[in-house]
């Protein structure tokens, strides 16, 4: 479904006023972060949507002006809109982007991953074991663990198709402790770490209770907005 230009204005100001976060990909670059929108302006009888400019920008992208770019992100109500523009200009901490054409809305939930805090660990079972896994990333579909390392004795017994039972998140949120019952997964993805030698196990979740649902959603909007922070140098994670 595609927005009236007044209603692409009005969502990116509400996008602004309560600090959303945006999946900011820079097509044929490999590069995306998130961030967020800082502004709407004039110049020279075009319209512009300004968002913050990441830290390590200038370093990671030579050079991106004139390259497309994809924005990608939940409003208020959570749900899930796309769009495309072109970097028009890198000033001071914004990046300028030509205001979108077309702004895509989709009822159907898209999941989008996100790093998550230090010390966030998952819990499940297999084949009668219990085990445990730091998280890499998380989106309300699924999770990205880190297996046993190189000097563990335990056995990688996980394979792509193997299911898992008693989900369970561990973490943290606004300092406090946090605790998500997820149930059941599958693997569905199993890579290696080529620096660490480790594997990494993408577990898609099952059918999930409504009230743990809207917790997990809660705890990835903070991750969101904890790594932007993180990326402005607002907080420490050690």
């Amino acid at each position: 479904m595609r927005l009236p230009k007044e209603k692409r204005i009005r969502l990116f100001r509400e996008l602004q006023q309560y600090k959303i976060p945006l999946r900011f990909h820079l097509l044929g670059e490999g590069y995306e972060r998130l961030t967020i929108v800082t502004g709407i302006e004039s110049r020279d009888g075009r319209s512009y949507v300004l968002v913050d400019r990441p830290g390590e920008f200038a370093s990671d992208v030579t050079d991106g002006i004139g390259k497309r770019v994809q924005l990608e992100f939940a409003d208020k109500d959570r749900i899930p809109h796309s769009c495309r523009s072109v970097l028009a200009y890198a000033e001071g901490e914004d990046l300028w982007l030509e205001f979108p054409k077309d702004l895509e809305r989709s009822q159907r939930r898209q999941y989008f991953r996100v790093e998550t805090p230090q010390g966030t660990r998952i819990a499940y079972a297999f084949e009668g074991r219990e085990h445990g896994a730091p998280v890499l990333n998380i989106s309300m579909g699924g999770i990205l663990i880190i297996g046993p390392d190189k000097e563990s004795r335990e056995d990688p017994v996980l394979y792509k198709g193997a299911k898992v039972t008693n989900l369970c998140l561990w973490g943290k949120q606004e300092s406090q402790p946090l605790r998500i019952w997820i149930g059941k997964g599958e693997i569905v993805r199993i890579d290696k770490n080529a620096e660490t030698k480790r594997m990494n196990y993408a577990i898609r979740f099952q059918a999930m209770e409504p009230s743990d649902e809207r917790a997990l959603d809660r705890f990835i909007y903070f991750s969101q907005r904890r790594l932007l922070r993180k990326r402005s140098f607002l907080i420490d994670d050690n």
